[in-house]
Parts: structure tokens; C-alpha cells; sequence
């Protein structure tokens, strides 16, 4: 039970985490930097600061075994694919859209927990995620207007990325000390969006002290706070319940677009955020009783 509520607790820490990254990009991207330069940077930083704690805490895991390191660098690359898909479905339709479309992420994560981690399918499950899947919608309501299919499939294919990064990292590398873990993730990742950024010639050294200053909230926040609270969610929880969780974020990210830049909140989106909060409760409530029937069981 305590594992559980830590789970869900480190669940809810990494979707805010997450949920401060549009607002941050953005800002980002008006400035002149491009969105791979701004990834390289923030892990690349986190990576540093994981690096430190590490050597300071004298982790006696720090060097893992070839296959642990192999394991974490494919899951490294496929995150990074994930992020890369994600940014150039906006190259071809909005990113309201885009966000409605990827949150479908959690029934491909349901199904391939089925194929993988033999978790339960349960209609309480089905009913969660679909209305989840509704509740974003409305939450993030734009016109279904010039829809190029490139955009689509980029969206698509960055949602079942996503799912199949969580049952990757549940199934092989959960098991790792969650600093050592997010450590390595992240300087993998660091490498992969330099080597993107050099390779598309859009990578350059950020001088201007805004930048710099957000950039700084990216890498701590959103990676140091956000994707260490994420892994160790994942290793403490079933991914499906941790994929609809993580739909709160359109949610934060609205409440902190208010906060930061005086965004007008609607009465759809208190509406999207009821039926979102509604959803994850319903799919948490099965899961709990699926948690119950299997210690009967055993």
C-alpha cells in the first residue's frame, strides 16, 4: 500500500515536472533556439547534475554491467525518437491537436502491458481511458482544421513510442537505482540531440541569459525533478495506471500557462479537467481492485 501511494505520489511529480516543458519550449523557440538544441541542453545539464550526485552519494552502482548499460542505452534512444517525433508533427499540424492525438498514448500502453507485463485488461480500465482520452479533448478543444496526415502520423508514431519506452523500461531497467538510471538515460539522450542537431546544422551555444535562465528550469525541474520522479513511478507502479496519471498534464500545464502568462482559462477546460480527474479515478479504482484480487489470489 505504501509503495503504491509513493508510486502515485512520483507519478503526480513527474506530470508536473513535464507539464512546465511547452510553456518553457516555447519561450525557448521564440528566442531563436531549436527545439533539439534546447533538448541537448537540458539533459545534458540534468545529466551533469545526476553525474555530481552520484560521485557526492558514492552510489557503488554507479558503473553498471554491459548488458544493464546496453539496455539503458536503447531505451535512451528510443525516448529520444519519442521527443523527435513529437516536435515535427507540429511542423505540420497545431499543437493543441497534436497533444489530443498523442494522448491516446495510454490504450497502446494497456495493450502492450497486456502482450508484455501480463497486466489485466478490465472494462473499468477501457472506461478510464476512454474518458481520460475525452477529457483532454476538451481541455485542449481547437478546430479540426488543415489536417495534413505527415502531422498525424508523426503524432501517432511519438504515442506509440511512448508506450512502448514505458514497457521497455518496466520490463529491463526498472529494477536500477533510479539516480544511476536517470543518469545514464539522460547523457544518452544528451548525445542523440547533439548528433541530431549537428546533423541538421541547428545546433548552437546559448549566450543570452533569459535563455540560459530557462533552459536552467528545464533541465532541473522538468528532468532532474520531473524524469527521475517518472522512472522511479514506473518502477513502483503498473505503467497503465502511470500513462493515465500522466494525462493530468494538459491540466497543470493550462493552470501554469495562467500562472506565468496570464492565459484565460475557459469554462471547457474546468469542464476537460473534471472528466480527466474523473477518469484517472475510475481507472486507479480498478487497478486497486485488481491489486486486491491477485493478493487474495496469491
Amino acid at each position: 500500500m505504501k509503495l503504491r501511494s509513493n508510486g502515485i505520489i512520483y507519478a503526480i511529480v513527474a506530470t508536473l515536472g513535464f507539464s512546465i516543458i511547452p510553456i518553457l519550449a516555447g519561450i525557448g523557440i521564440s528566442g531563436g533556439v531549436s527545439p533539439s538544441t534546447m533538448l541537448f541542453y537540458r539533459f545534458f545539464i540534468a545529466g551533469m547534475i545526476f553525474f555530481v550526485y552520484c560521485i557526492i552519494s558514492k552510489r557503488e552502482d554507479i558503473l553498471r554491467t554491459k548488458k544493464e548499460f546496453w539496455y539503458i542505452c536503447v531505451a535512451g534512444t528510443i525516448y529520444s525518437i519519442q521527443c523527435i517525433s513529437f516536435f515535427s508533427a507540429f511542423r505540420y499540424i497545431s499543437p493543441s491537436i497534436g497533444e489530443i492525438i498523442y494522448y491516446c498514448y495510454p490504450l497502446f500502453v494497456l495493450l502492450l502491458a497486456r502482450l508484455f507485463l501480463n497486466e489485466k485488461i478490465t472494462k473499468q480500465k477501457i472506461v478510464g481511458i476512454t474518458l481520460s482520452f475525452m477529457g483532454t479533448a476538451i481541455v485542449l478543444y481547437a478546430p479540426w482544421e488543415s489536417l495534413e496526415v505527415k502531422g498525424i502520423v508523426y503524432v501517432i508514431t511519438a504515442a506509440f513510442i511512448s508506450a512502448a519506452y514505458m514497457i521497455y523500461t518496466k520490463k529491463y531497467i526498472a529494477g536500477i537505482d533510479s539516480a544511476v538510471l536517470t543518469m545514464y538515460l539522460c547523457f544518452v539522450c544528451s548525445s542523440v540531440y547533439f548528433v541530431y542537431s549537428m546533423i541538421n546544422n541547428e545546433f548552437a551555444i546559448i549566450l543570452e541569459p533569459k535563455i540560459i535562465f530557462y533552459l536552467s528550469i528545464l533541465a532541473f525541474w522538468s528532468t532532474v525533478v520531473g524524469f527521475f520522479a517518472f522512472m522511479k513511478a514506473v518502477s513502483l507502479l503498473p505503467v497503465g495506471r502511470v500513462s493515465v496519471i500522466s494525462l493530468l498534464e494538459p491540466i497543470f500545464t493550462i493552470v501554469l500557462s495562467y500562472i506565468i502568462l496570464k492565459t484565460k482559462l475557459t469554462w471547457l477546460q474546468i469542464i476537460g479537467t473534471a472528466v480527466i480527474l474523473f477518469a484517472v479515478y475510475i481507472y486507479n479504482k480498478s487497478s486497486n481492485i485488481a491489486s486486491c484480487d491477485t493478493i487474495e489470489n496469491s
